[in-house]
């Protein structure tokens, strides 16, 4: 009785083994390094083990089949784009960073930043939020499913070389990001609302940078920077949208 309830949580921890020791490798390949190859792996495991459950890999809830499921993605770009805008705003207020509109917008590099976040924001929903966080779910209930998908999601987001500071900071950001991803999921029972989201955030990330960087794509650009991020100015305002979309989002039906 013991194994056969364990063997839930036996299966997620093969899968997510098993996407480790492939970013591993697709670390020394380059042709493998793509999201792609993620979802391609991600899609076979799914496929096997959710037959071992009786269920098919159609049953995570990635295909559109109703206007609602459309509207959960547009729905959910949108939020994106606009918790990433309050996030940056509440940092630039909190630094007194200068901006700039950016004079030199390409519409083509645009379009493809856009598409490749929609990817990227898929195959990430797709290999975390689909067969382990809902088999999970299904077995242990919303926190263990939560609590235990967010530990591979942010552990995907950070690298050895990173300082111990910036290490565990990326856990803790990408973490809350994981949480609340999972909170959409379960508010609409499919996965287009997170990836929306998703996609916003990351997207609006390229085009309005909260701190000072390199990225000349964006449609501003940050001229004087007091050059000294700290856990107040950055990752406050970013743990405060998302406490806010939580509380906003509870109560409401998003299905």
């Amino acid at each position: 009785m013991m194994r056969k309830k364990l063997m839930p949580l036996v299966n997620v921890a093969i899968y997510f083994t098993l996407l480790g020791t492939a970013m591993i490798i697709a670390g020394s390949i380059p042709s493998l390094n793509s999201p792609l190859f993620f979802f391609g792996l991600s899609f076979i495991l799914s496929f096997i083990f959710l037959r071992w459950e009786v269920k098919n890999v159609v049953s995570i809830g990635f295909i559109p089949k109703s206007q609602a499921n459309y509207l959960q993605l547009v729905l959910g770009l949108g939020m994106g784009i606009l918790m990433l805008i309050a996030t940056a705003l509440l940092t630039v207020l909190l630094t007194n960073d200068q901006w700039v509109f950016n004079d030199k917008i390409n519409p083509v590099i645009i379009s493809a930043v856009f598409l490749n976040c929609l990817c990227s924001s898929f195959v990430q929903e797709f290999v975390f939020r689909g067969y382990p966080f809902q088999s999970l779910l299904a077995h242990y209930g919303a926190w263990t499913a939560q609590l235990v998908v967010m530990v591979p999601f942010g552990l995907m987001h950070v690298h050895l070389a990173m300082p111990l500071g910036d290490f565990m900071l990326t856990l803790l950001t990408t973490g809350v990001g994981s949480l609340f991803f999972g909170f959409l999921y379960l508010k609409t029972k499919k996965l287009f609302l997170p990836i929306g989201l998703h996609t916003g955030w990351n997207f609006a990330q390229v085009l309005i940078p909260r701190t000072s960087s390199d990225e000349i794509n964006g449609i501003v650009q940050i001229t004087e920077s007091q050059h000294h991020y700290t856990f107040f100015t950055v990752v406050l305002p970013y743990l405060f949208c998302i406490g806010l979309a939580f509380i906003l989002l509870y109560r409401y039906r998003l299905s």
